[in-house]
């Protein structure tokens, strides 16, 4: 897939898991204002990739749950050797939404530092 900007729901969910605070979130929020989407998951779920193919590891940095629900996501960085923790992606984790294709709004999020 060729690279895309964030739609409104994706920018406003990141926003919302870069609001709290946590290690290196500030270099995080530097980096969200320029991030792109360059992958989906194939099984048509709302998860987003930041980064492609490349890194040292994942690290999940903000968990959030959907109330109500047993759904949630985690917003997850990736080691660069350059340039360090990076943002990798949002990861959807929904078990009770079949066949959602959109992040749920933020203002359904319970969101906390993992």
């Amino acid at each position: 897939m060729d690279a895309r900007p964030l739609t409104q729901r994706e920018q406003a969910v990141l926003e919302a898991l870069l609001s709290i605070d946590f290690p290196n979130v500030e270099a995080l929020r530097r980096q969200a204002a320029d991030v792109l989407v360059v992958g989906t998951c194939g099984c048509g779920c709302p998860s987003i990739d930041f980064e492609r193919g490349r890194g040292e590891g994942m690290t999940i940095e903000v968990n959030a749950g959907v109330r109500d629900s047993y759904d949630g996501l985690f917003l997850y960085t990736i080691g660069d050797p350059q340039r360090g923790d990076v943002l990798g992606g949002i990861e959807w984790t929904g078990i009770e939404t079949p066949g959602l294709t959109e992040l749920p709004s933020p203002d359904l999020l319970t969101i906390r530092p993992a």
